[in-house]
């Protein structure tokens, strides 16, 4: 990623290559920073990726991390930014709901918690209640996301690359749970239900690991601060359609850039604006499906906001802060910050001015 002065609007991504030494903690065993550059024919406040090769590491530790660390530009940011799927069993195709971005080397990803509950809001799937703080939904709904494969792996000369793993296109890997925080509301009728009341617009999942595939490669994220003008870059997948069973085309990153126009750090108890929880503006123009994508502000470095609501045909949108949720407890009752500092699950501490 270039860093110098003179190219300080230069878009660009910084990639981290994860692994676990001897003792199962994970460390960094690469570091690369891609340039997003707009394909021909779109503005640079809003467009497609320019395809260039890039390898992020020349170390690879394993065959799996060899098979994800080259490529092309967008082949490499769409190892860690994914789109969120559901799908029910004996449906005929799979419905992509919104963006997600791994957050940790084990898994761990964030998105907007209005994209988990699609499946509710939308009424094909159904929430029951197991206690105050637990739900379950249909047995049949299954929440997941889409991993693109390398295609240098169908003619790789390893004996150990099955051959299903050779000729796939992607992986589906499924979400081990999901969490989000909020509460129901009573409705003073006695014959209507309670409605849910989101408390901030981020949801954090469990992404099941795979040995074939790896270690997951996460962007960063930390309690840093931004301001009013700082440069706001969101990346996800605009407007994706279903996916029919059987068939499967590449949805392609689109890159939105603004600037962070309001903030709103107390928008839980003082009712700023109607974006759930703690959050910010920014003048970008931000399609459906693009809920969920990772807002970088600043240099870039640092992912500081998930993209929550746009307004239609407008460069108008709202991220909510993630630092707001990384004092929360999550599974476990262990806070994201417990498990940063624990250094067990791969999540990069970034530190350095100007972040």
């Amino acid at each position: 990623m270039t860093t110098n002065e003179d190219s300080k609007d230069q878009i660009g991504l910084l990639k981290s290559i994860w692994r676990q030494n001897g003792e199962g903690t994970w460390i960094v065993c690469g570091a690369k920073g891609l340039d997003l550059k707009p394909r021909q024919g779109f503005s640079d406040r809003y467009f497609k990726i320019e395809d260039e090769l890039s390898l992020l590491t020349d170390k690879p530790d394993s065959v799996e991390n060899l098979f994800t660390t080259f490529g092309t530009t967008e082949f490499l940011v769409r190892q860690s930014i994914v789109p969120v799927i559901a799908w029910s069993d004996g449906d005929d195709e799979i419905k992509c709901i919104g963006t997600g971005f791994f957050i940790s080397a084990t898994g761990l990803l964030l998105t907007a918690a209005h994209v988990v509950r699609d499946p509710i809001d939308e009424g094909y799937a159904y929430e029951n209640k197991i206690d105050s703080k637990t739900s379950k939904l249909s047995e049949n709904l299954h929440f997941g996301i889409i991993l693109p494969a390398n295609p240098a792996m169908r003619n790789a000369p390893f004996g150990n690359i099955s051959q299903k793993i050779r000729e796939a296109e992607c992986f589906i890997c499924p979400f081990e749970w999901t969490q989000h925080w909020g509460r129901d509301i009573e409705s003073p009728l006695f014959d209507r239900k309670p409605t849910f009341k989101l408390n901030l617009d981020i949801a954090i999942c469990k992404v099941r690991s795979f040995a074939e595939i790896g270690p997951y490669q996460p962007l960063n994220v930390g309690l840093h601060s931004l301001k009013v003008g700082d440069r706001a870059v969101a990346i996800g997948y605009a407007e994706m359609k279903n996916i029919r069973i059987g068939s499967f085309e590449q949805p392609e990153l689109v890159v939105s850039v603004g600037s962070v126009s309001t903030i709103y750090p107390d928008n839980m108890t003082e009712k700023q604006n109607s974006t759930p929880g703690p959050n910010f503006e920014f003048n970008a123009k931000i399609p459906g499906k693009m809920s969920g994508s990772p807002i970088l502000v600043g240099s870039g470095i640092i992912a500081k906001g998930v993209v929550s609501r746009s307004w239609q045909d407008e460069e108008h949108a709202s991220g909510c802060l993630i630092a707001a949720m990384m004092g929360l407890p999550i599974v476990g009752e262990k806070t994201l910050l417990d498990l940063q500092r624990a250094g067990n699950d791969g999540i990069a501490r970034v530190s350095g001015a100007d972040l």
